[in-house]
């Protein structure tokens, strides 16, 4: 469906539009214009403030103390998020834009490497469309200002793309090791990334003018590369039981036939590239996978063969369980390719500017709706309200915890171990009882504090199961009453809370056999 020539190069392809045959590579015409510059850089100022102005979600505000305290592994995940979360809060402090600061640059750093991509591989048109695609889609646009694992692992992904349009286009075997590289730093964003690696493989098996590299020492010389920049994490599961590797790899499993996961998946990414461009998105991924093998040299044959190891695994993940909406993120930046490949094809001008029309006010409403939730959803179901009144929440609970002689608070999931750690800001301690293999990145709590009376919060339908499997590390219960979490005079979701006497905090145990979840002894 394409020529093999880089737009940088100014090479003829038979299948590329007239104009793009006639460029030539002057310094105009290789960069994005000012109106795309513009338009990254209002949506970057927009990312930044929200970023800044919006409480943390629960993961967020959990991953917010791996930033505190930077390590070379986690068992949730690999370490990478946390690092960019460190960063972020040396450059602006432990802020909620210290937390999020690498997100919203990422995507503009990203968006103008993607432009450079797509221009390698098609042209300049193809390239502008890209850009506006993939910020028009939810889950990169929306998702870079919430800072997960997947923000540097799209970040990276998106990045190893243009290291590997700049090696197509030039044939320089350099390129390699920082390929090697920029795939071990996606690596240690998250453990999907070796799925790139295949995808790598399998588009230099395919691509019949790339397989010389199978005899070339550079390609290899860039896998050690990535594998040396990967083995902190190596080092770290080896000493820790390989927990997070087990972790990861429990998801894969599954026993029963689920279909409908299938259609579930791929709703809601049509979804959230927008209906318009989710379709034809999806509608290009299609087509092009068709002629994969046909067209063997392709630009096109580049993006489809990198993305389908990683594509193919989600959807047959899907047969058997739910695949959550963000682990595709970061099949994005092909996706946004793909698109925009058909999109500078299809004649009808109402259907382009429909397409980008309804994903930018999509977009737009997203964005006020979390500035100011106002749309008619449940609270207990709105993503937006995930960031709202923990502050007011923790300054109740410190309250009561003072009016009852409580020295610290006690919980039992992550989720309320952040965020009220992000809301009392070290005023009060926040500690999980069971669960501790997620905290052994953490000074041990001090025995001193936890010998005290503590008050302990749970959501109010899952209490009495919690403190139930928490029955051997605690003594004494009381209950004290419930509490809200709101928004104005809405109330988002309510919490049982309770007073705790000699309650014992274990050190974390490593070891893949055991149940986390439950108090251990």
């Amino acid at each position: 469906m394409d020529g093999s020539g880089g737009g940088c190069q100014g090479a003829s392809d038979s299948n590329s539009p007239p104009e793009a045959q006639k460029m030539a590579p002057t310094p105009s015409n290789i960069r994005p214009s000012g109106v795309i510059l513009l338009l990254l850089i209002a949506l970057t100022a927009i990312r930044l403030s929200i970023a800044a102005g919006t409480g943390l979600v629960f993961d967020e505000a959990y991953y917010r103390l791996w930033g505190l305290f930077p390590a070379w592994g986690y068992f949730d995940h690999a370490p990478m998020v946390a690092w960019w979360v460190a960063l972020g809060q040396g450059i602006v402090g432990d802020t909620a834009l210290g937390t999020r600061l690498l997100g919203p640059l990422s995507a503009l750093i990203g968006s103008l490497l993607l432009w450079r991509t797509t221009f390698l591989l098609f042209d300049r048109p193809v390239a502008t469309l890209s850009v506006l695609v993939f910020n028009a889609m939810l889950l990169p646009s929306v998702g870079s200002i919430v800072m997960t694992p997947d923000v540097p692992s799209v970040f990276f992904w998106g990045l190893t793309l243009w290291a590997l349009a700049e090696l197509r286009a030039s044939q320089n075997a350099k390129w390699w090791l920082l390929i090697g590289a920029l795939i071990g730093l996606d690596l240690l964003s998250k453990y999907s990334g070796v799925f790139l690696g295949l995808g790598i493989s399998l588009w230099m098996l395919i691509d019949k003018t790339q397989r010389h590299w199978f005899s070339h020492p550079l390609p290899y010389l860039g896998a050690l590369l990535a594998i040396l920049f990967f083995s902190p994490v190596l080092y770290w599961n080896a000493a820790h039981d390989y927990v997070s590797f087990a972790k990861q790899l429990s998801r894969t499993q599954g026993e029963s036939f689920e279909p409908h996961y299938l259609f579930d998946l791929i709703g809601a990414q049509w979804l959230l590239m927008t209906p318009i461009i989710g379709a034809i998105a999806l509608y290009s991924f299609s087509r092009n996978l068709q002629s994969l093998i046909p067209s063997r040299s392709g630009s096109t044959t580049l993006v489809i063969a990198t993305s389908l190891p990683f594509a193919v695994y989600l959807l047959l993940h899907a047969l058997h369980d739910r695949v959550n909406a963000n682990w595709p993120a970061p099949l994005m930046p092909a996706f946004a390719i793909l698109a925009a490949i058909t999109l500078e094809k299809i004649k009808n001008r109402f259907l382009k500017r429909s397409a980008f029309a309804l994903g930018y006010a999509i977009l737009a409403l997203v964005f006020l709706e979390i500035i100011h939730p106002f749309l008619p959803i449940s609270p207990d179901r709105n993503p937006a309200m995930l960031t709202r009144g923990w502050v007011e929440l923790g300054k109740e609970l410190e309250n009561i915890a003072k009016e009852k002689g409580l020295s610290w608070i006690a919980t039992a999931s992550y989720e309320h171990t952040g965020g009220l750690g992000f809301a009392l800001h070290g005023t009060m301690n926040v500690i999980q009882i069971n669960e501790r293999i997620r905290y052994g990145f953490m000074p041990p709590p001090d025995p001193i504090l936890t010998a005290k009376p503590a008050l302990f919060i749970m959501w109010d339908h899952a209490a009495d199961g919690a403190l139930k499997n928490l029955s051997r590390c605690i003594g004494q219960v009381e209950k004290i009453g419930t509490v809200s979490r709101k928004y104005g005079a809405v109330s988002i979701e309510s919490f049982a809370i309770y007073q705790l006497t000699d309650v014992k905090i274990t050190p974390p145990i490593y070891d893949r056999k055991r149940d986390p979840s439950s108090c251990q002894l």
